[in-house]
């Protein structure tokens, strides 16, 4: 029987990533681990594969994320699930770990799985950048993770706006308007698609909520107040739920404008972070020169999944983000990634002293390549030029004896011969 030839492509949402692409994902995975660290985050590393029920833990039958499931069986007809992010291996961790001196800080770097729509800077297969802290409380915490975000970016080069809500405020506003509390996780969804869904759209799907097209009209003006006049409208509400949001958000205002975050802050009481799970301040990340439409990540106060898993009596609040690696490299993809390699070495006829040299440039920290499949010196310098190694040294028996090396600047077109101290000096400086 012969074998059924087959079309070698990727599937649809997955990608190769070649060193020229992947040397830029390297490098901001680096930018994000070294400012996770500056601020105590450790690292932490969680299984892909997870049972089912684990996985929908936090939502309900209906969710839209639960339908985006990688869902497979084992041979032991287990029902399990590739993760899809990386919160509720976070809050797994936790509740296995029960003796783990708090507050916890973790950061996780690690690949998610969705079955959804694929477009610019999303796909099926993707990393997820998270960083998470479990007992801590307050507003401080909230305002530093939006600080880390804000550093992150300048270090990254790119411009941000960090769009911040609170979820007790748009609860607190939609209770007041009148929805009932059954209808409030749908009214929260609806709103947080506003950008996402046309007029018709928005005016169809709050019909089924009972309002009217004026009514509409109406919400959308209570959502497009700013923080002062929210404080003086509802100055004596007893909505409880409304005066807590309001005074959260009064409180993190303040603490941007000490922390001299407003210029890249802004409150926007129409953000929701459509996941449930978020029970007081959300923010999430755009790039101010619009290059991609959608987030580059976002995070926010999650106070009771945590204490939903452990369900020992006790409270477990958390707050925490997730960066996007695909939109953050979609948009610097278009820079050119510098060489890796620093130096290639050529021998002529001098393979062994050539790695022997090669090895004395790496114990200075360069990066080193040996010419070990013959080519010829012309085709070695233009192998260098395509790649974009900075120089090229051509060894032979002169250049052993004599301890004196010629090595070209491949940059500036500039050569040199030089004793093997000066060239170690170049290379230990770069």
């Amino acid at each position: 029987m012969e074998n059924k030839k087959i079309e070698i492509k990727n599937l649809k949402g997955t990608f190769d990533f070649l060193p020229e692409k992947q040397i830029v994902r390297n490098q901001i995975i680096d930018i994000l681990k070294k400012n996770f660290e500056c601020y105590g985050y450790l690292p932490v590393e969680t299984p892909i594969l997870n049972e089912f029920d684990l996985l929908k833990y936090k939502y309900s039958e209906g969710a839209e994320i639960l339908h985006e499931i990688y869902r497979l069986t084992d041979q032991g007809k287990r029902d399990i699930g590739l993760r899809y992010d990386l919160t509720v291996p976070f809050c797994k961790v936790i509740a296995l770990n029960r003796d783990l001196t708090m507050p916890f800080r973790r950061y996780e770097i690690g690949r998610v799985f969705r079955d959804g729509p694929v477009k610019a800077g999303r796909a099926r297969e993707f990393y997820q950048c998270d960083v998470d802290i479990v007992g801590v409380d307050g507003r401080f915490i909230e305002v530093e993770q939006m600080q880390m975000v804000a550093k992150v970016f300048s270090e990254l080069g790119i411009d941000v706006e960090i769009r911040w809500n609170n979820r007790k405020l748009m609860c607190g506003l939609l209770k007041e308007f009148g929805f009932k509390n059954e209808e409030i996780d749908e009214a929260v969804s609806l709103i947080d698609r506003l950008e996402k869904i046309s007029r018709k759209e928005l005016i169809e799907e709050f019909a089924k909520l009972g309002l009217t097209e004026q009514k509409v009209d109406e919400l959308l003006a209570l959502f497009s107040k700013n923080l002062v006049e929210y404080s003086d409208i509802f100055a004596s509400t007893q909505n409880t739920l409304l005066q807590d949001g309001i005074n959260e958000c009064l409180e993190v205002e303040a603490l941007l404008q000490k922390m001299s975050l407003d210029n890249v802050c802004n409150f926007s009481p129409k953000l929701a972070r459509g996941l449930g799970i978020y029970t007081g301040t959300v923010f999430e990340f755009f790039d101010k020169e619009q290059r991609i439409s959608s987030s580059l990540g976002g995070g926010g106060r999650y106070n009771k999944i945590i204490t939903g898993f452990m369900d020992n009596g006790q409270e477990y609040p958390a707050c925490g983000l997730s960066f996007g690696l695909e939109p953050i490299y979609y948009i610097l993809s278009q820079n050119i990634a510098p060489c890796m390699i620093d130096v290639l070495v050529v021998p002529m006829g001098t393979e062994v002293q050539s790695m022997q040299l090669a090895q004395k440039l790496r114990e200075v920290g360069a990066h080193v390549v040996v010419e070990l499949s013959g080519r010829k010196v012309k085709k070695a310098f233009e192998y260098a030029n395509k790649l974009g190694i900075k120089y090229v040294m051509v060894v032979g028996e002169n250049e052993i004896n004599s301890n004196m090396y010629s090595i070209k600047d491949m940059q500036k077109g500039e050569q040199q011969s030089l004793p093997l101290d000066d060239i170690l000096k170049i290379l230990k400086n770069k």
